[in-house]
């Protein structure tokens, strides 16, 4: 009896140790040159119904083995990178309705000669710290990379901590066996691809989802601002530093556009707002601080905070666009864009 315990113990042991040296081989930690494609969803090719707005119908979500949307060009050949969260990635908008798309056509409508391809590297919950991970851990595994500009849209997932969101490639608040879980999906070899084949397979919607939902317009007065302090205001820049020097370490031109949601309105010179969150105050602060924080580093960027007007159909769930919204935002930034054009 213990012989047989022994034998099984020692097969079992030798067992580990293979799936550990193939785990390792085909995965990212062995192998660092490699895309994390579990996140960046290299090659996504998913059809799903779209029951956020009208009309209904199925949407197509496509990215290349880059992890982008709506390359055209050669990689070395991009004209301008979109980088943001889930209001860049657009994941319930077919690429031609995303507003990357929708200001190609713009530019290339009105500046026929110039053929710009712009392409999105939208991630869905990034934030700044995740957009500066982008610069450390995907662009610079993808051979001839370039880009004339990169046009961040932030303000949205902004928030101040030592502690990465998963969103943003961080473990937070983890047990021993989360952060396991996490280590296999983010090496993403032979084990953590046979889960997500057989979890694809059985729960697409689940893959899918992304927490979007159609909010209720239940909006009440609210007084209190947004509190934001100098030491998170001096966090901020420093990330807005970080990415501006990034961005020229790449020969490119940075662009950060402010954002804005419906999650506010203002009637009769009062602010109201969908819970306890003052989200007026909050998003306005966030564009102000970039807007400051361009001025300070001598770069072009737009206040689409101030800029934008949505109507009802533009956001289905007060903060992502439809494709109507989408072409209000591509129409604003083409505007804005356009006196850097002219001086070219």
């Amino acid at each position: 009896m213990f012989k047989n315990i022994k034998i099984l113990l020692i097969n079992f042991l030798i067992f580990l140790l293979l799936i550990s040296i193939i785990e390792l081989i085909f995965g990212n930690k062995f192998f660092s040159s490699k895309l994390d494609c579990t996140y960046l969803l290299c090659s996504a090719n998913y059809s799903y119904k779209n029951d956020l707005y009208k009309p209904n119908g199925i949407i197509n979500y496509k990215k290349d083995k880059y992890g982008f949307r709506g390359l055209r060009k050669n990689i070395n050949e991009i004209d301008i990178l979109t980088i943001g969260g889930s209001t860049t990635d657009e994941r319930y908008l077919e690429t031609g309705d995303t507003w990357s798309e929708q200001l190609e056509t713009k530019i290339n409508n009105f500046y026929p000669n110039l053929n710009f391809d712009i392409v999105n590297a939208g991630i869905d919950g990034q934030s700044t710290y995740g957009h500066i991970w982008n610069f450390e851990n995907w662009f610079p595994k993808l051979e001839n990379f370039k880009t004339k500009y990169i046009f961040f849209y932030i303000g949205l997932n902004e928030y101040f901590s030592k502690e990465r969101q998963l969103s943003d490639r961080g473990t937070k608040n983890l047990n021993y066996f989360q952060v396991i879980k996490y280590w296999l999906k983010e090496n993403n070899g032979i084990i953590y691809k046979s889960y997500y084949l057989i979890y694809r397979k059985y729960y697409l919607k689940d893959v899918l989802n992304v927490g979007h939902k159609i909010r209720e317009l239940k909006y009440k007065p609210i007084e209190t601002s947004f509190l934001i302090n100098d030491e998170n205001i001096k966090e901020l820049n420093y990330r807005l530093d970080k990415l501006i020097k990034l961005t020229k370490k790449n020969n490119s031109i940075p662009i950060f556009i402010t954002q804005r949601t419906q999650r506010h309105k203002i009637i009769n010179n009062e602010i109201y707002s969908i819970n306890d969150i003052n989200y007026y105050s909050k998003e306005k602060q966030y564009s102000e601080i970039i807007m400051k924080n361009c001025k300070k580093n001598k770069i072009f960027c737009i206040d689409l905070f101030n800029k934008i007007d949505f109507t009802k159909n533009s956001l289905y769930d007060l903060v992502h666009t439809t494709p109507e919204g989408a072409n209000l935002v591509a129409n604003i930034i083409f505007n804005e864009f356009k006196f850097i054009l002219n001086d070219n």
